[in-house]
């Protein structure tokens, strides 16, 4: 089992500050604690409370897509 950010690969997450594009990152809560992110798609916004899926990490930061709960 991987810990720190490279277990976060495919845990489910909370948008808790707007993620506006991969230039602009946002934060996400999962495991009771604060990541910044960026979309998968590059020209996304994910809105706050949207569930995301950390998809990768990139420089440090998740990558995340929306998910339908």
């Amino acid at each position: 089992m991987l810990s720190g950010v490279q277990g976060m690969v495919g845990e489910t997450a909370m948008v808790t500050r707007a993620i506006e594009g991969a230039h602009q990152p946002g934060r996400i809560r999962a495991r009771g604690e604060e990541w910044l992110a960026i979309p998968l798609n590059p020209s996304e916004r994910i809105e706050v409370g949207t569930s995301v899926l950390v998809a990768d990490i990139e420089r440090g930061l998740l990558v995340v897509y929306p998910i339908d709960e």
